[in-house]
């Protein structure tokens, strides 16, 4: 009975109090999702099509941390260190461990970081892509396409604010992944001659002072405009999953959202 109450509680709590009409975003497409029922709450062109940009490497750390060990060392390619900014600037022929590399991913944006991941688990990224999508199914995102491991722009690569929201559902059950989101700044090594490589995460939120934390995976290319995916946390119980898609002011967007839950 008092678990049952308690559930009663949490969904009580995680239910946002406001109007659609209430709320006036920049954003081309946005949801918030209640984490405890999969429910959307808040929707603004919530199934339609958009680039996801670096939103897409929160699938990329889904997968490498669903079918990888964290201590795995993996080398860089020639083909990873190539990859176009934003990046880390990984040198072909280095070798980094799986959780800092993880790291680079998600503080820095690394598409470095995130080709050598993909080949470090797959072999290649276009193996590890196939992943992608079939764990995109798995979690219901039915209207999503990943192209690369990056978000780069890629034709034929898409996907939801609703998608977008169901995957970061699924990787927030990953204490690994929740704690990556969680740092302001971080510092990886290079395991042969030293190296040390300075992260400092994207996510402004982090330096604000709210009676919230926002944390999630900025995006941004010219096409996708600025995006976000991740959730905001008020309390112990009370967690909104968030997502912005094609943002023109993402900062005053992601404010707009999570003062209104």
């Amino acid at each position: 009975m008092i678990k049952y109450l308690l559930l009663i509680a949490i969904l009580f709590l995680t239910v946002p109090v406001f109007g659609k009409e209430q709320i006036s975003l920049s954003a081309e497409s946005a949801v918030l999702m209640n984490p405890w029922i999969k429910k959307a709450t808040y929707s603004k062109n919530a199934h339609q099509r958009f680039p996801p940009a670096s939103t897409a490497k929160i699938m990329t750390a889904l997968v490498v941390l669903k079918n990888s060990n964290l201590k795995k060392k993996i080398v860089v390619s020639r083909f990873a260190s190539s990859m176009q900014p934003s990046k880390v600037y990984l040198k072909k022929g280095e070798v980094y461990l799986t959780e800092d590399l993880l790291k680079a991913l998600l503080l820095n944006s690394g598409n470095d970081a995130s080709v050598a991941l993909a080949e470090g688990v797959a072999g290649s990224e276009e193996r590890f892509v196939r992943m992608m999508n079939r764990e995109a199914g798995i979690v219901g995102a039915r209207d999503t396409n990943f192209r690369n491991s990056s978000g780069l722009p890629a034709e034929g690569q898409y996907s939801t604010a609703y998608d977008l929201a169901l995957i970061v559902r699924e990787a927030m059950k990953n204490k690994n992944f929740t704690g990556i989101l969680r740092m302001k700044r971080s510092e990886i090594k290079e395991l042969n001659n030293g190296r040390k490589i300075e992260l400092k995460n994207h996510n402004r939120s982090l330096w604000k002072e709210t009676p919230y934390l926002i944390l999630g995976k900025t995006g941004y290319t010219k096409k996708a405009g600025h995006c976000f995916a991740g959730y905001i946390q008020y309390n112990r119980w009370k967690k909104v999953i968030v997502v912005i898609l094609g943002s023109r002011n993402l900062w005053k967007d992601l404010e707009l959202l999570a003062e209104s839950s």
